[in-house]
């Protein structure tokens, strides 16, 4: 059990960074058609090495994922309870959504701290022969070189000018300004207050460096209005989330419970004289109320931050980013909530299957089921197990599989006593994992959710490097 654990840890690692490997030798084919590349075939022979090595590496990872699992599925496994959501996380989810508001709040209350200097800089007046310890000076300067890089906070021009023969540089956020004007040779003014660059003015166009009072105010405002509102959102969508837990948990309970006497949940008037629900039966999913807080607030929030947040790296960044998450949120909510509504399992006189959110049927002889078992998935350590109904056939495979989740206990109840077989929840008690599911019942987990861990981060590596990418070749440095 411990060595095929090690294999599969050692493979994933392999895996992940033949994958990263990869990403760097496509990051320098790519590199090679600049106009400014240096050998670019050159650069292509040692480019597609580093591939070749970051697939070998792969595939060495592969093998021993493998062998990993034979070797697991060899040992006899225990099975794990589900993890539960605990006081632990709650305190421990409070303690960091606390945390950050605390920074928030910090943030507002500094920038207010800022007045004073904000106000002594607004009155002040240009210096004169008598000396005043409130006045600022105007030099002209000449721009001799500027640095332009990109990160969180947008385009900062680092502009290095000469004042009266001394080499002086500031840093400046651009903004909405035309920053072309601030290049090398350009004459400007530039505005000195207590010993430090306010302010550089070319062209007609005044820009505010780091060390204006009137722009650090309005950057600590900034941030710990955005930080605080982030995290009173978290808190909202945390506390959201706990109540649904605890409310599912007991209302799982009931079910469970229910399920033991599977007889007692069937509303009398869906029962006929033999004591059976009356045929057709048609069961629709029903989702918690609670999700229209994250399909109505949370999301397009997320997106108006991320819309903006990707606005240092270009127009074309920002949009390609801003439509694609879009479209992904607006495909999520007609499914949930025009898609999944309209579809349904059911039993009938001589079938029985499931009906898809389009009208798509996919049905089985009634001959077909024996009896229909209730287990718990799990899926990891800090996922909840999630309750999948299987109605098996008289082979021992599974015919029809459907997600517990968005169905009562007393719609499984019902659905089994519309088909005339057995309800076994037994093991209901027990997560299983998918892999082991399925060798005790064949059919029963998808390719998909067996291997739902190694899709969902081949998908998070992939997304996260191309990201990577796109922000460390919008972000490099250049001069101007």
């Amino acid at each position: 059990m411990e060595g095929g654990l090690w294999r599969s840890i050692l493979g994933w690692l392999l895996v992940v960074a033949g994958i990263l490997v990869v990403l760097l030798g496509a990051a320098a084919v790519g590199g090679s058609y600049l106009p400014d590349a240096q050998d670019p075939v050159g650069t292509r022979i040692v480019a597609a090495i580093v591939i070749a090595v970051g697939l070998l590496l792969g595939a060495g990872g592969i093998r021993l994922i493998r062998s990993g699992r034979r070797i697991a599925r060899a040992a006899p496994k225990q099975p794990r309870l589900a993890r539960r959501f605990t006081r632990v996380h709650a305190v421990g989810y409070a303690a960091a959504v606390v945390l950050g508001a605390a920074f928030g709040v910090g943030a507002i209350i500094y920038s207010f701290s800022l007045d004073g200097e904000v106000q002594s800089f607004r009155s002040s007046h240009r210096c004169s022969t008598a000396p005043d310890a409130n006045c600022y000076q105007l030099r002209d300067v000449a721009i001799t070189g500027v640095d332009i890089s990109h990160g969180r906070g947008g385009e900062t021009d680092t502009v290095h000018f000469t004042d009266s023969g001394s080499s002086q540089e500031v840093a400046i956020h651009p903004g909405t300004l035309d920053s072309s004007v601030l290049r090398t040779g350009a004459e400007g003014v530039a505005t000195v207050w207590h010993g430090k660059y306010t302010n550089l003015e070319v062209s007609g166009l005044s820009f505010t460096t780091f060390d204006n009072p009137v722009g650090q105010r309005g950057e600590w405002r900034l941030i710990g209005i955005v930080v605080l509102g982030s995290f009173l959102l978290q808190a909202t969508v945390l506390g959201g989330g706990f109540l649904y837990l605890r409310r599912r948990a007991a209302a799982r309970s009931a079910d469970e419970g229910g399920l033991l006497g599977s007889a007692e949940l069937l509303p009398p008037s869906a029962i006929g004289t033999t004591g059976y629900p009356i045929l057709p039966l048609v069961l629709h999913p029903s989702a918690p109320k609670s999700r229209l807080l994250v399909w109505l607030v949370a999301l397009p929030i997320a997106l108006v931050g991320e819309f903006f947040y990707f606005a240092q790296y270009g127009r074309v960044v920002q949009w390609i980013v801003g439509v694609s998450s879009a479209l992904l949120v607006v495909v999520g909510a007609v499914w949930q909530f025009v898609l999944l509504p309209r579809s349904a399992i059911y039993v009938d006189d001589l079938s029985f299957g499931t009906v898809s959110g389009l009208g798509r049927r996919k049905s089985w002889a009634r001959g077909d089921a024996t009896r229909v078992v209730m287990r718990m998935l799990d899926r990891g350590r800090r996922t909840p197990a999630l309750p999948i109904a299987l109605v098996v056939g008289p082979d021992g495979r599974v015919r029809m599989r459907f997600s517990a989740l968005m169905y009562s206990g007393e719609a499984v109840a019902q659905f089994a006593a519309g088909l005339r077989v057995p309800l076994d929840v037994d093991s209901i008690e027990t997560p299983i994992t998918p892999a082991q599911l399925q060798k005790e019942m064949p059919g029963s987990v998808s390719w998909p959710m067996r291997h739902a861990t190694a899709l969902g981060a081949g998908i998070a590596i992939v997304l996260i490097a191309g990201l990577l990418l796109v922000v460390g070749l919008s972000s490099g440095p250049t001069q101007r």
